[in-house]
């Protein structure tokens, strides 16, 4: 039976005092709302019109479940098993990364810019597949390939655009050691946000990001902290239609670099974006 005297409004408060000390107060809250949306469906106008309602045994036990699950540092998306990306809901798994919105700023800007109505366009490392759906769901007449080297993280894509009936053709492909795949036509478009981040960081970095996500997504040698991007660029100069065009989301420390590489390997019109924060976070260079 439901605890009668666990309503909204006490599962809230629940929520945020077992949450204190762990993550400051304006993330309890947004993760409060959330997970209210995903469980009950409620919206945070709704819930706090219900807030004297009392919800089934079940969905107290789920918040129960939850709260150990973040106490222990696990992100709320992986509890949850889904994300928002650009207005897309996601199934996530730690398998693959859990989306930023800075890599929404990235979409933004490939949507913004498309060099045709029908563009053929290519996500490198897709992982949850939300760069590639986020951009076949807003440029309805594009083409859309999207690539990852693991099985798990293709599954989950190629799961999320059944769900959300979008059209993505996704393929196994090893950025680092393989050739482009020879079923790869031309591309107008190739866009990525590859693992940038030397593993020296990691002491310095959140537990619930090193201690969840996976690290094949997140890290770099330190002694070569452009590998990907060298390799994409290799890639992009075989693939990309003369006047093609290359996004890519960066470090904010190495955007510079990222810049110059793509300069030396004949890339034109090379542009540094800052994101919300002010950080140099993305890259657009042309295939000359």
């Amino acid at each position: 039976m439901a605890d009668a005297s666990r309503t909204i409004q006490t599962i809230r408060e629940n929520i945020k005092k077992e949450l204190k000390g762990h993550y400051p107060e304006r993330e309890i809250n947004a993760m409060i709302d959330f997970l209210f949306g995903i469980r009950l469906h409620l919206k945070r106008h709704e819930a706090g019109l219900k807030r004297n309602e009392i919800p089934a045994p079940l969905d107290q036990q789920w918040f129960d479940r939850v709260i150990k699950s973040l106490k222990a540092g696990c992100p709320v998306q992986y509890i949850a098993g889904e994300t928002e990306f650009f207005g897309l809901t996601l199934k996530i798994t730690p398998a693959v990364l859990i989306p930023r919105q800075e890599t929404e700023e990235l979409v933004r800007w490939v949507i913004d810019t498309i060099p045709h109505p029908q563009p053929v366009i290519l996500d490198i490392g897709t992982g949850s597949g939300c760069i590639a759906l986020a951009i076949k769901k807003n440029i309805p007449g594009s083409q859309v390939f999207a690539t990852d080297m693991d099985t798990a993280a293709l599954k989950l894509a190629s799961q999320n655009a059944t769900n959300l009936a979008i059209d993505i053709q996704f393929l196994q492909h090893d950025i680092l050691m393989e050739s482009p795949p020879k079923n790869l036509p031309r591309l107008d478009i190739i866009v990525s946000n590859p693992p940038y981040i030397p593993e020296g960081e990691k002491e310095s970095m959140a537990t619930h990001v090193t201690a969840f996500e996976p690290s094949a997504a997140l890290f770099v040698p330190d002694d070569n902290p452009l590998l990907f991007y060298a390799s994409i660029a290799n890639f992009s100069r075989q693939k990309l239609k003369e006047g093609g065009r290359i996004f890519l989301e960066v470090h904010e420390k190495y955007g510079k670099k990222v810049r110059d590489l793509l300069r030396a390997q004949d890339f034109s019109k090379v542009e540094l974006r800052r994101d919300i924060n002010a950080k140099e976070r993305m890259v657009k260079a042309t295939h000359s």
